[in-house]
């Protein structure tokens, strides 16, 4: 059993409504420092309608039942606001794969974050990422995940498996496709 860090980190869009995307963290970690240097590495990806806000506590939970364990409280809260001036597509942008390294009933662990919208000149004319963005992108997953800071977390398989287990970051890849978001929610 680890007890982790759940660190929701808040997205404001515009259109599409707001979303959340979910960070976990060993123990003890702190990681409201760098998400706050992750997500100010990419806003210049993004339109200034998107904002991010990066809380000051959250939930710590067991990783192999799902549980909820207690509370962290603590860090250094931010809001981030994208920085391009250009519009967007609401519901279109980039992905970081979270690589882990391990296997997990079989199958290789990995998890995601949706980076979605992106600014409308983030792409090239084929549809792929241009270079730029995906430099950007991937300069910040680089070094989001060299802080060893983050695991991905398996969901325990039912309610009553506790079957949950998690596993360090090792790697941050932005694959060069666009991928699009039907909704955000909470």
């Amino acid at each position: 059993m680890a007890t982790l860090r759940k660190t929701q980190v808040v997205w404001a869009t515009g259109a599409g409504g707001p979303g959340v995307s979910n960070f976990y963290s060993a123990f003890g970690d702190d990681v409201t420092v760098v998400l706050a240097t992750f997500f100010n590495a990419i806003k210049g990806a993004f339109p200034p309608a998107v904002s991010w806000t990066i809380p000051v506590s959250g939930d710590e939970l067991d990783d192999v039942t799902g549980g909820i364990t207690g509370a962290w409280i603590g860090g250094t809260g931010a809001t981030i606001s994208g920085s391009a001036t250009a519009t967007y597509f609401a519901g279109t942008g980039g992905m970081v794969r979270w690589v882990t390294g391990s296997v997990h009933n079989r199958r290789k662990v990995y998890g995601r974050t949706f980076l979605c919208p992106l600014f409308n000149g983030a792409g090239d004319s084929d549809g792929s990422m241009g270079a730029g963005t995906l430099a950007s992108l991937q300069g910040a997953a680089t070094a989001l995940a060299a802080t060893n800071k983050l695991r991905v977390w398996h969901r325990p398989t039912t309610t009553t498996s506790n079957d949950g287990v998690s596993f360090a970051v090792i790697g941050g890849v932005v694959p060069d496709k666009t991928v699009s978001l039907r909704s955000r929610r909470f």
